[in-house]
């Protein structure tokens, strides 16, 4: 009974020593985080495609020893009709898990658009005597909408944004969106050859959703969906791969970019062709698809008519794989992190 009892004892002592030592390895590897934070801003709108959000569970995945968080840059309130920002309450949270610095990643496909430009007017200092503009990183960076001077807000297609320091005092740094990276020509590639059947007789057509601006607009068309259009064609063996953008937002410039995709659909298939459209699009499919044409109605300018005649085969869209851009949002914050050019408003550094 006796050596039983010292067992006992020993066990008893033993598992009390685990049991200390437990939340003290927890705390090591608590301690052990990174003071940087990655914050990975999708555009939201309504509602977002869950896959945004397992995107960004698949990055913490692949980067365990990062406070990783998702926000998102519009999300409609319903009771007062306005966009907020929730990136707002992700930096928060990061705050208060220890983060000091954070980089966000913009889940967009082109840095030059409106909405990038905002989030990085978010993210910069004040401009002495100029309080509609932000210094980023040495760039000046208008509200590229109405700045409400006296809450320092801008208000930008429906949303209200305010710079971060205003309620945190972490240094901030701004990755490029997506732009041209070869990894997407892999999945814009992977979305044409699900419904390709004979690729040299297919002309696949990639499509955008364009800016409202002609110099932004055309930028991207020439030096973006120009690189993937080639990259698809090598790679796939089509007939020909062709592109342009919808610019579903603006009335005035829809007409024209609508029509021109209708007119390389009416080419290729007077010509024998199968088309197979594929959206250059983070998440959610290009309106066009639902609506018929009947110029110059704003809700009236698509291709319905044409996709319930057969003329051309809708893929799938292009966040259809959770991880299919992992690599690139960690490519982009182990960039940003190794160049350390933080913002810091409160300190001025």
């Amino acid at each position: 009974m006796r050596v039983k009892m010292c067992y006992v004892s020993w066990a008893f002592l033993w598992a009390v020593i685990v049991s200390i030592g437990i939340p003290c390895a927890h705390t090591g590897k608590a301690e052990g985080y990174s003071k940087v934070g990655i914050l990975v801003v999708g555009h939201g709108y309504f509602s977002q495609n869950p896959k945004f959000f397992a995107l960004v569970d698949e990055v913490q995945r692949r980067m365990p020893d990062y406070h990783v968080d998702q926000g998102l840059h519009m999300v409609m309130d319903m009771n007062t009709g306005l966009m907020m920002q929730t990136e707002d309450e992700a930096i928060r949270r990061l705050e208060a898990k220890g983060a000091e610095k954070v980089i966000v990643v913009p889940l967009y496909l082109n840095t030059n658009s409106s909405t990038v430009q905002v989030i990085k007017w978010s993210i910069g200092c004040k401009v002495e005597g100029k309080p509609d503009k932000s210094d980023y990183l040495g760039e000046i960076i208008d509200c590229p909408g109405e700045h409400d001077p006296q809450n320092d807000l801008c208000l930008h297609m429906m949303a209200v944004h305010r710079r971060f320091h205003s309620f945190s005092n972490m240094a901030h740094i701004a990755t490029d969106a997506i732009d041209y990276h070869p990894d997407i020509s892999t999945v814009l590639l992977e979305r044409a050859l699900e419904f390709s059947t004979d690729p040299s007789n297919e002309v696949v057509l990639l499509v955008g959703h364009g800016d409202g601006d002609d110099a932004v607009d055309q930028d991207y068309r020439d030096t973006v969906l120009a690189k993937y259009a080639s990259d698809v064609k090598g790679a796939g063996g089509f007939f020909d791969v062709q592109y342009g953008t919808i610019r579903e937002d603006w009335c005035d410039k829809r007409i024209a970019a609508v029509q021109d995709i209708r007119d390389k659909i009416t080419v290729a298939v007077n010509e024998g062709h199968k088309v197979i459209w594929v959206e250059v699009r983070i998440a959610s499919w290009s309106n066009a698809h639902a609506q018929e044409w009947d110029p110059p109605v704003c809700n009236k300018l698509g291709t319905k008519d044409f996709l319930d005649a057969g003329m051309y085969t809708r893929a799938n869209f292009l966040l259809s794989n959770p991880t299919s851009l992992a690599e690139w949002v960690i490519s982009m914050a182990n960039e940003a992190e190794n160049n350390n050019q933080y913002v810091d408003c409160v300190t001025g550094k």
